[in-house]
């Protein structure tokens, strides 16, 4: 009688990919919810009627938020000669629009962000989300478009690398046992944007946030907000370029195709480049 062929047991990184493929699958993922206070600081970007007394008490709905929102109001990026001794302080110093960005950011990193297996990967991840943003709004100020909008379409352009990161923390340990960062993150790499749709469908974000979430990658292949899709695509690469230099040059960035589809001139390209000393300063003063 022949013998039967034997079988290979599978790595943990097939286990993992595996799992994660059928937890996608059969909709079996958990996603995180969007907070509450992020929910709803959304809406107020989105209501022109919204004022200062809107959001400052959103804020205080949440004390570990308005405690951090405090903090980053008195860091060297953003405080002045005169300390910030209270949010109503923060909120008449800074204004709506930067407000609303260091508190919607500061809710998301607390939510999504705290992942302390990968505490120093998860740290890149939050740098690069922030500096993305702040590229998003500072490039869609210079082409006069809605830069508040594309500060969140920056800020939750990967947001499914690190929904990715928490699906593995949640696997059966003797799934994911012997699974390296190396290889775990391969797989978010493989399934972030597939994650980051889910994420964005479930949280019903407004569908320029969902295209650049998929398209940002391949922006030719977005059929409507193809320009946000460019910009949060020239976000991603500069703030990759901002937080590790030496993963992308000047050159590597000036030579990219997306600069003359955006129609951005040489004085622009400059100041943008100008920009990275702000955003690293702005990213040191929001780091987890």
């Amino acid at each position: 009688m022949p013998n039967e062929p034997s079988t290979t047991p599978l790595t943990p990184f097939e286990l993992t990919r595996k799992a994660l493929m059928k937890a996608l699958e059969y909709d079996e993922l958990r996603i995180p919810v969007l907070p509450q206070v992020a929910h709803e600081i959304l809406a107020l970007t989105r209501d022109p009627d919204a004022d200062l007394s809107d959001l400052s008490s959103l804020i205080y709905q949440d004390q570990s938020i308005a405690s951090r929102v405090l903090h980053i109001s008195n860091s060297a990026a953003f405080a002045g000669m005169e300390r910030i001794d209270s949010l109503d302080m923060a909120v008449s110093r800074l204004g709506m629009r930067l407000l609303s960005e260091i508190a919607l950011s500061v809710s998301i990193e607390k939510n999504i962000f705290d992942i302390p297996e990968y505490r120093t990967e998860v740290k890149w991840l939050w740098q690069h989300a922030l500096a993305s943003a702040l590229f998003a709004k500072e490039i869609g100020d210079i082409l006069r478009l809605n830069g508040e909008g594309l500060y969140i379409c920056g800020l939750l352009h990967a947001i499914g690398k690190p929904v990715t990161l928490l699906a593995l923390k949640d696997l059966p340990s003797e799934i994911r046992s012997g699974l390296t960062k190396e290889e775990a993150f391969l797989l978010v790499e493989e399934f972030s944007i597939s994650v980051g749709t889910i994420v964005t469908r479930q949280w019903k974000l407004p569908q320029v946030i969902q295209d650049t979430n998929f398209f940002y990658r391949d922006y030719e292949q977005a059929l409507r907000h193809k320009t946000e899709t460019m910009v949060t695509y020239l976000a991603d690469i500069l703030a990759t370029h901002a937080i590790s230099p030496e993963r992308l040059s000047d050159e590597e960035i000036l030579q990219d195709a997306v600069i003359n589809k955006l129609g951005l001139s040489s004085d622009s390209i400059v100041e943008i480049l100008e920009f990275r000393e702000h955003v690293r300063q702005r990213t040191r003063s929001m780091d987890i």
